[in-house]
């Protein structure tokens, strides 16, 4: 069951657990401002028809198979999403359904050990499958993702750790965290 980690008049900060939909969590007369997919945990948003706080910002962490060449970056792809498969797909060329997709990463820790990379990741598109797609076309699948060609099984090693949100023009910009390593899967 979510948890509120913060409220304002009509407006909740929610913990979505592993499982949960995004877009059910929410209490009567509240909608969900912002969706993470079903097996994914993490802070959302959600807020009644009279009050539209703005999501601002959010901050995903995660685990991935690999090492990377480069601490810090950009991920920037045209991606298709098959509703049939349920598959996001990165492809060469503009064409009816491919969206551009763009996000920056920082690599945390490495676990030589394992061969697992710690990530934070800030969006600046929101897609379906976005972060799950990118790193597993750069042969980092997310650990846990067999969908995306993960060998390893757990739970998908994503969370969404960060929200920062406002009440509109001229409000100061409020940022919720959680512990993002409590949200991961333990048993990999």
């Amino acid at each position: 069951m979510s948890r509120i980690l913060e409220s304002g008049e009509g407006y909740l900060i929610l913990y979505k657990e592993r499982g949960e939909d995004s877009e059910k969590i929410a209490p009567p007369g509240f909608a969900a401002l912002s969706r993470l997919d079903v097996p994914v945990p993490g802070i959302i948003a959600a807020a009644d028809s009279g009050k539209r706080i703005r999501v601002k910002d959010k901050k995903y962490y995660l685990l991935c198979q690999g090492r990377f060449e480069k601490q810090e970056g950009v991920m920037e792809d045209l991606l298709f999403h098959d509703s049939r498969s349920n598959r996001t797909f990165p492809v060469k060329r503009m064409r009816k359904g491919v969206k551009e997709a763009r996000l920056s990463y920082k690599v945390l820790d490495y676990n030589e050990e394992k061969d697992l990379s710690y990530v934070s990741v800030v969006l600046d598109t929101g897609r379906t499958h976005q972060i799950r797609t990118q790193f597993a076309s750069r042969k980092h699948p997310l650990a846990g993702d067999g969908k995306y060609g993960s060998r390893i099984k757990c739970g998908i090693a994503l969370v969404c750790g960060e929200l920062t949100y406002d009440e509109g023009e001229g409000t100061k910009p409020v940022t919720v965290r959680i512990d993002p390593q409590e949200a991961l899967p333990d048993d990999i």
